[in-house]
């Protein structure tokens, strides 16, 4: 009876193995001309997220801590904040109609080098039951990508005055007054570095699909190994169990 036990328990174990999945993570970033201040007015408030995000009809912050979030298509998804701090907050999502679950969220702005903001909207959650890893990337995506160019192309911010509009420039440190020249040469770096830091964002993006295709296929192996180790678990325990039963009763003394 414990070799029994001991089969019907492998046996479960490795089918919860064949349905247990890795955690899918998305992180999308819009770079913005103002201060993560300035930006944080305008997108960081609980319920803010009805006035920039182009797929929200409306949003009810209901108890404290929850909003529920009414979709233009009548969808309806019911949040908890779980931590909030200086420009930032993280989420959990209870119940929508995504395919997701054990969704947990994050959305930040902070200052980059280029005196712009980095707004931040990263995920991580798992493939609700039916769905692939990739898709429900892919919902999460265009959500995260809806929103953030909706941002950028139609809310206004108060843009921090440039230091070349003034002729300053800082040096080492200190800040001199230069000329117009100098105002181009700044603003030629300026655009370069903006211009390098897409193509490497671009470079970036394009590694992390190859590496989710990578994972992807990596655990279709172990699923697929796993599931044979269940199919021989099952198979072993049946055939003791078919001994078992076939064994005649010993003999009363």
């Amino acid at each position: 009876m414990k070799v029994l036990k001991g089969l019907a328990a492998l046996a479960s174990i490795a089918a919860c193995g064949i349905q247990s999945a890795g955690a899918v993570e998305v992180r999308q970033v819009a770079e913005i001309k103002a201060s993560p201040a300035a930006v944080w007015s305008k997108v960081g408030e609980w319920c803010a997220i009805k006035d920039w995000h182009p797929a929200i009809a409306s949003c009810d912050p209901g108890k404290r801590g929850f909003r529920t979030l009414t979709l233009k298509d009548g969808g309806k998804i019911l949040e908890k904040v779980t931590k909030t701090g200086k420009n930032t907050y993280s989420y959990d999502i209870i119940e929508s109609p995504l395919p997701v679950k054990n969704y947990k969220a994050t959305l930040t702005a902070k200052a980059d080098s280029l005196g712009s903001t980095d707004l931040t909207w990263t995920a991580k959650f798992d493939a609700a039951k039916g769905k692939t890893d990739a898709e429900a990337a892919a919902v999460i995506n265009g959500i995260f990508e809806a929103g953030l160019n909706n941002i950028k192309s139609n809310v206004k911010f108060d843009a921090p005055a440039p230091a070349a509009a003034t002729g300053a420039i800082a040096t080492g440190g200190a800040v001199t007054t230069a000329g117009p020249d100098a105002a181009k040469v700044a603003a030629a770096r300026d655009e370069a570095r903006l211009k390098a830091r897409e193509e490497r964002r671009k470079r970036l993006e394009a590694a992390k699909v190859a590496a989710m295709e990578k994972y992807a296929k990596a655990k279709a192996v172990i699923a697929e190994k796993a599931k044979a180790a269940a199919d021989a678990a099952k198979a072993a325990y049946e055939k003791a169990k078919a001994a078992l039963s076939a064994a005649p009763e010993p003999k009363k003394q």
